[in-house]
Formats: structure tokens, sequence, C-alpha cells
């Protein structure tokens, strides 16, 4: 579970983040939208632990939390492959698993035929999905996404989005992900929470 009580953040004099209180359990999926600035990535960076609050509890007891940036952040030396292989061995895969776990998971991003180019052959839109692949093959616990869908196309957005919520239903991990088209977050999550001036102003069944 991931408990977030009363947090402050502040970078220098701008105040980010002005006592968010959160719960993430296993198995939800919750959409976050909002203006930019609002302190919709910095929540999901203190959930991973990449930062820590001023102020206030951030409680992560998911043993495997895997954050996708919008930015892909691939290793532009090593292939597409490489990328993935470096994330499995990293993440305590055995040897005999990584190859097929690699190759299953970017064939089901349409990236199979991509594996030994180099990130900088991609276009954006295939980094995006490269850096999914890798994420998802970790099997996350939790899976936080920071509109890791931007550089894709409508229909490519909602393929991803729906094999993104296709597994964490098969494996009851939680997944937060932020949008800034809620459109996209329809089938995704089960409640959505609309973050503005570093709180969260609304929270609402994502059907509703």
């Amino acid at each position: 579970m991931l408990e977030m009580r009363d947090l402050h953040l502040s970078f220098g004099p701008r105040t980010v983040l002005d006592g968010i209180h959160l719960d993430v359990r296993p198995g939800e999926r919750i959409g976050v939208i909002g203006p930019s600035g609002a302190g919709k990535s910095t929540l999901l960076r203190l959930a991973a632990g990449l930062l820590r609050p001023d102020s206030g509890t951030c409680r992560n007891s998911f043993l495997r939390t895997r954050l996708v940036f919008q930015d892909p952040r691939l290793l532009p030396w090593r292939s597409v492959a490489a990328n993935l292989d470096i994330a499995l061995r990293a993440g305590g895969v055995p040897a005999g698993e990584i190859a097929a776990r690699r190759d299953r998971w970017l064939a089901r991003v349409g990236l199979s035929d991509a594996a030994h180019a180099w990130p900088g052959e991609l276009s954006g839109g295939m980094a995006q999905r490269a850096a999914l692949a890798r994420a998802l093959a970790l099997e996350p616990d939790l899976l936080l996404l920071d509109e890791p869908f931007s550089a894709l196309d409508p229909a490519m957005r909602a393929d991803l989005g729906k094999l993104c919520a296709d597994q964490a239903r098969a494996t009851g991990a939680a997944l937060v992900c932020i949008s800034h088209q809620p459109w996209e977050l329809a089938g995704l999550v089960d409640r959505i929470l609309h973050v503005a001036g570093g709180q969260v102003r609304v929270q609402a069944a994502a059907h509703a």
C-alpha cells in the first residue's frame, strides 16, 4: 500500500505540494489530472522514492514500484533489447528467463522488429513504447505512469492503455497514471483525482 499523509514540498520559494493525502491499495487504478505545475509529476516521484517531502509522511510498502517518465530515458549506447536486458538483470530476473520475457514484452508493444535498433533510430512514440515494455517486463506491483502516451497517436494510446490496465488486472498490481487527456483514462483507471494548487481538489469514479 502507498500512504501519503499531509505532504508538503517546495522548490525554493514555490510551493509544489500543500497538504496532499492519498492512499493507493493493491489492485487500485487511479488517474491524476490537473494543470501544468500542479504537482502531479512530483507526486509520482515521491511515491517512487526519488524525492522526499519537506514534511508529512510517504510510506510505500509495494515491493516492485516502477515509474515510466514522459521522457523515455533509454540508454542511448545500448540497443532496445539491451535496455530491457539491463533492467531485467538489475531487477533480479533469472538469466535464463531474460530473453523470453524481453521478447514477449517487445512483441506486446509492437517493437519486435526494433529489438536491435539504437534508441536514436526510434521515433518518439517507439521510444515511449520501449520504455513502457521495460517497466512492464519487470512485473511491477505498483506502476506509475507520468504521461507515458503523449507521443503516440490516439489509436496507439488506447491500445497501450488497455495493455497496462489488463496487466494490472491480471497481476493485481496498482496503477497511477497522469494524463492531460481525461478521455484516455477511460477504461484504464477506476477513479480520477484532480490536483491543483498542490492539493487533491476532487476525487471521482472514472465512469462518473
